[in-house]
Formats: structure tokens, sequence, C-alpha cells
């Protein structure tokens, strides 16, 4: 059985701007675990754990489903709290999608893939515990803008939990048109 997600991995051209926040996450009064750099990405759909035969029907699945759209342009930007700002247990980064593909695409990986369809997002860190209020407040008004890119791909991700955190592989690659 091997842990699996649907993502997208951030591209190099952006990691600075994210790793510059996540700079900024650790001078604040914030007790977290930082997102490594090379794991940043963006989840579509946590599936869980699959066998070899549902990792075979996913990985079809995921190009038909890509085989009906064609490559966008998200931008990141935005400081999100989950579940919410007065109970907050990972920071992030918003998506926005101006061609509003994603939520098709998610429809279409709730309906043909199942697993745990979330809105896009890129997270920071996961908090163990906040400090201050004034944490939030310094978060609210950081410039969050990180910038934008072409997405012409999701990935089947495998997720290997370990000691040191999670270490991220690539088992699919499915192409937009």
């Amino acid at each position: 059985m091997v842990r699996c997600f649907v993502g997208i991995f951030l591209p190099d051209s952006l990691k600075s701007k994210v790793l510059e926040l996540q700079y900024f996450l650790k001078s604040l009064d914030i007790d977290c675990k930082l997102v490594e750099p090379e794991n940043l990405h963006i989840t579509l759909s946590f599936l869980g754990e699959l066998d070899t035969a549902g990792i075979e029907t996913t990985k079809q699945n995921l190009d038909e489903i890509c085989s009906n759209f064609r490559e966008f342009t998200i931008s990141i930007s935005g400081i999100k709290f989950i579940p919410n700002k007065n109970y907050v247990r990972v920071i992030a980064l918003d998506i926005t999608d101006a061609s509003e593909m994603f939520p098709r695409i998610l429809n279409e990986l709730k309906q043909n893939i199942s697993g745990d369809a979330k809105p896009p997002h890129l997270t920071l860190c996961r908090v163990r515990k906040m400090g201050k209020k004034d944490a939030l407040s310094k978060l609210q008004n950081v410039d969050s803008y990180c910038g934008e890119f072409r997405v012409s791909s999701i990935q089947l991700i495998e997720s290997q939990l370990g000691g040191s955190g999670p270490a991220y592989s690539v088992l699919h690659e499915s192409k937009f048109l």
C-alpha cells in the first residue's frame, strides 16, 4: 500500500518568495513546522493508501481527466488560516485561478478518483502552537504575492512519512492539452 495524493509541485522560479514568507513566519511567535523547499506543492486531492491496482486505475483516470482540459495560469497570493484564524493548524497561501479551471478539475477528481479534495492552497507550515495575537495581524498584512505560473500537468504523488518529515516522489504525471 502506498500513501498518495494528487498535486502540483511549485516551480523553482517561485520558491524564493515562498521561502521569504517562511523565514518571516519563523520571526513570529508561532511554534510551527515549515514545509521543506523540495516539498512545496499544491494539493488537489488526498487519496490515502492505494494498492497497485488502485495506483494504475488512478493513473488512467488522471490521464483521462487531463485530456479534457487545457493548460492554465494560476496566481499564488493571500495568507490563509486553516481551518480558521481562531484555531490555526495550517498557514497557507491561497491559489487564484482566473480561468476557473480548478473547480472543474476538482469536480472531475471527486467524481472519477474520489479522495479528499480541498480548495487548492500551498501549505507554508503546520502550526503546533500560536503565540500572541499580533502574529496573525502581522501575517495578514505581509505582502504574500509569490507570482504566477502556467499549470501544464498534475501529478500522482507518493508520500512516505519519516522521522524528519515526509518524502515525496512523483508516481505519474498527467499533462493537460
